[in-house]
């Protein structure tokens, strides 16, 4: 049967006018999606983060992307976001992995090690690589759970646990501030510049400072700046020849009594790691090349990285290959009222091998439960020979108000130290141990 000429124009209408719907609808989903990417981002936690092909461990791998990167959430399920990597390209990252304003931490769940050595992998896996080694009591952080294994938070990153080795237990009692610490300090200009003892160029010249040198800055009269020097005397230099800048430092006659041991848990206490030496001062050097100041500063780094995963607020002198003088250390602990101060060297002997593995030092009697509990653990689970607790004079230690041990970690003109305290294998290890004394040490406080 034919249709007529009206029947025609009657449906013409009609169907504008159900496309004009879909239109409207498909534009509404649309502009729905794009207000829920752009009010619902998150931000990667994990140093890399897998993007899987669908929300569980079992789609496989995608892409990865950066910690600190950040994401539009598209959706969300079993506790998996479907993001938006770029503008073709759309996977699911874990919830546990990512930072969201909205996602409660009421969940988090804390386990302890109930085995004597554990082994931490990368994978679900008895045949996967092993990253690490965690000893009985070790405080871990739960992120999920897989059949028989715990996804935990371990050196920073994302690693596994066997379920058999670790107990459930209470959240720490409480979780130490993050708040940094700094203040201002005078930078020489391009000239050696006179330090006096008054705002005045007719005061006398007490020293020099080299062009660059970084002084702790007290205070400003008129057109001076009041600095500290390094041997702690004071003084004055003149503000069109230097320039004030922020760093972080501290003045140590703002603390002059030691820091009474207040905290009961090692979540509760702040810790200032200290990388030996630095910037223009390489400190021991190797035969094969690596220099004191680098392998220090990378075991300090995992050093802050396995405390932050205990909890414990975490504090560093230096984070990068900066010369930081002996009185700003001291400076820096004496600001942040630090529980703890962790010194972390490799030395060297004049005759080559006649020294090898790991030595604690402590300067105060007070100090010497620090070092001893710490050494234990350095003993009984370092890779190399263990040379005991000694007293050592050392600045770092003489004039720190806070407990305060140097650790010599292995001697770079010894072979058989060489060839193993530059990796990450050895230095993880000796973290742990320092790790579990720490523990040991906070958990027994009264």
């Amino acid at each position: 049967m034919g249709i007529s000429e009206s029947s025609i124009h009657n449906y013409l209408p009609k169907k504008n006018i159900f496309l004009f719907l879909i239109f409207i609808l498909l534009s509404l989903t649309v502009a729905s999606s794009i207000v829920l990417a752009n009010e619902n981002r998150v931000i990667v936690k994990a140093s890399v983060l897998n993007v899987r092909m669908g929300p569980g461990l079992s789609y496989d791998v995608m892409t990865q992307v950066n910690e600190d990167q950040r994401l539009n959430v598209l959706d969300e399920e079993n506790q998996w976001y479907k993001v938006r990597i770029s503008d073709d390209e759309i996977g699911w990252v874990a919830s546990w992995l990512v930072e969201n304003d909205e996602i409660s931490t009421e969940n988090q769940r804390y386990g302890k090690v109930t085995g004597t050595e554990v082994n931490i992998r990368q994978y679900a896996g008895t045949d996967s690589q092993i990253m690490g080694t965690v000893y009985e009591n070790t405080e871990l952080s739960i992120l999920y759970e897989e059949q028989d294994w715990y996804q935990i938070l371990y050196m920073g990153k994302v690693a596994w646990i066997s379920k058999q080795f670790v107990e459930l237990i209470d959240a720490p009692a409480s979780q130490a501030s993050s708040a940094e610490t700094s203040t201002q300090s005078v930078t020489i200009g391009e000239a050696t510049t006179n330090i006096r003892t008054g705002p005045s160029t007719e005061n006398e010249v007490i020293t020099t400072a080299s062009p660059g040198q970084q002084l702790i800055y007290l205070d400003t009269e008129k057109e001076w700046y009041k600095v500290q020097l390094e041997d702690g005397r004071t003084g004055y230099v003149a503000d069109w020849v230097s320039s004030l800048t922020n760093v972080e430092t501290v003045n140590v006659e703002e603390t002059t009594e030691a820091i009474s041991r207040a905290a009961t848990n090692l979540s509760e206490a702040t810790i200032m790691i200290d990388a030996g030496h630095g910037g223009k001062d390489p400190g021991a050097v190797s035969e094969t090349g690596f220099y004191e100041k680098d392998v220090a500063l990378s075991t300090a780094k995992l050093l802050q990285k396995r405390l932050q995963d205990a909890g414990a607020n975490v504090m560093m002198t230096r984070s990068d290959d900066t010369f930081i003088s002996l009185n700003d250390r001291v400076y820096l602990t004496s600001k942040a009222s630090a529980d703890a101060f962790i010194s972390l060297h490799y030395d060297a002997m004049e005759i080559e091998n006649s020294m090898s593995g790991t030595t604690t030092y402590y300067y105060a009697d007070s100090e010497l439960n620090l070092a001893e509990t710490i050494n234990r653990y350095l003993k009984d689970n370092g890779p190399l020979s263990n040379n005991g607790v000694r007293y050592g004079n050392y600045y770092v230690l003489r004039n720190n108000p806070t407990p305060s041990i140097l650790l010599e970690l292995g001697y770079l003109n010894n072979d058989l130290d060489i060839s193993m305290v530059n990796t990450q294998s050895y230095q993880t290890t000796v973290v742990e141990a320092i790790y579990q004394g720490l523990r040991e040490y906070y958990s027994s406080a009264q």
